[in-house]
C-alpha cells in the first residue's frame, strides 16, 4: 500500500499536540499579575472637548459619566490577589437533618 501508514502520523500528532498544551502553560489565565500603583500614579484628566468654530458638540447623552474620587483608595495588603482574580470558592457542605 502506498501512501502514509496510521502509525507514522500518531507520534506526529501526540508530538503537536504536547506543544500545543505547552503554548497553553505560557498563557495561564490563573497567574495572576496585578498592576503596581506606580502604574497610574501619574494620570491626569484630559481637558473637556473643545469644539472649532462653525461646527456641531457631538451627542454626549450616553457618555460614560466618572464620578469624582471622594475619598483616597483603601490600601491593600501586598499579599491580597488581584481585584480582577475571582475569589476561591468552596461549597459548604451540606447540612445534615
Amino acid at each position: 500500500m502506498n501512501g502514509i501508514a496510521m502509525t507514522d502520523i500518531r507520534p506526529l500528532v501526540v508530538l503537536l499536540a504536547l506543544l500545543a498544551l505547552q503554548g497553553c502553560a505560557a498563557i495561564n489565565p490563573f497567574q495572576t499579575s496585578c498592576a503596581k500603583p506606580e502604574d497610574f500614579a501619574g494620570v491626569v484628566d484630559n481637558a473637556p472637548l473643545r469644539v472649532p468654530a462653525g461646527k456641531d458638540m457631538p451627542d454626549t447623552r450616553a457618555a460614560l459619566k466618572i464620578p469624582a474620587l471622594e475619598a483616597p483608595e483603601a490600601p491593600r495588603p501586598a499579599d491580597s490577589p488581584c481585584l480582577d482574580t475571582p475569589p476561591k470558592f468552596t461549597p459548604a457542605p451540606p447540612r445534615q437533618p
